[in-house]
């Protein structure tokens, strides 16, 4: 199911680039972030630390008010959960979006969120995989401050529904969910004109609540905190 996700999130990205490309952008982004769980039905918290996510970004600007773009992060370590059960958590973020351009300062955007986690459960020795794909959009800023200077303010939502599979000793599970979500973040970027490059530094904060549709007596509703400090580094092209 998450390969097949991502392969339809790719195909739609590269097929309208084929079609339209005429700016090229491409970039690493990476994301220093902890994160929170909380069951609050069952009265539990797990905080865990900060750990790197990173991973390719792409954009093509394809008119002077459109354009497309794709970033995928993922945690090559595992986050560690050590609240009433032990277990490792490696996360995944891929967004494809369409841009317009309502300004030279304002830009809405709109596409398709993909979240995700697999975990191992050493309590019970068991897999398992969180994942779940829908719509997102928000709004972004950029604000020009001194020559070559920028300030980078960006808010967004989601509505996504998803699965979540775990291969336990004794039997299988499988669980339905949507999840509503918030995401802002604020960079400062610097852009070197002989380079065509773009550093930008910050913080990013995401919010993300999951309800589970299916056995909700064994299963609690989640809220998920992400937060940290952001890199960016992008290259332009002209085609």
């Amino acid at each position: 199911m998450k390969l097949k996700i991502m392969y339809i999130l790719f195909s739609i990205f590269f097929v309208t680039s084929a079609l339209y490309a005429a700016d090229l952008s491409v970039g690493i982004t990476a994301w220093y972030a902890d994160w929170k769980i909380e069951r609050k039905k069952d009265g539990i918290t797990a905080n865990m630390d900060e750990i790197l996510y990173i991973g390719p970004s792409i954009a093509y600007q394809f008119s002077d008010k459109w354009s497309t773009t794709l970033v995928t992060i993922a945690t090559p370590q595992k986050y560690t959960w050590d609240a009433d059960e032990v277990m490792e958590l490696r996360r995944y973020d891929i967004d494809l979006a369409l841009n317009y351009q309502i300004s030279r300062y304002i830009k809405l955007f709109g596409g398709a969120k993909y979240l995700a986690f697999s975990y191992h459960n050493k309590t019970n020795d068991s897999d398992g995989i969180h994942h779940a794909a829908g719509p997102g959009a928000g709004i972004s800023f950029t604000i020009p401050l001194i020559t070559n200077v920028y300030l980078l303010a960006n808010l967004s939502g989601l509505y996504i529904f998803g699965n979540q599979k775990e291969d336990k000793q004794t039997e299988d599970t499988s669980f339905n969910f949507y999840e509503l979500g918030a995401n802002g973040s604020l960079q400062l970027a610097y852009y070197i004109p002989s380079a065509a490059v773009t550093l930008a530094a910050g913080y990013r904060y995401q919010y993300v609540e999951t309800y589970y549709t299916e056995d909700t007596q064994n299963n609690s509703d989640l809220e998920h905190t992400f937060k940290g400090f952001t890199f960016l580094a992008v290259k332009s092209f002209n085609l």
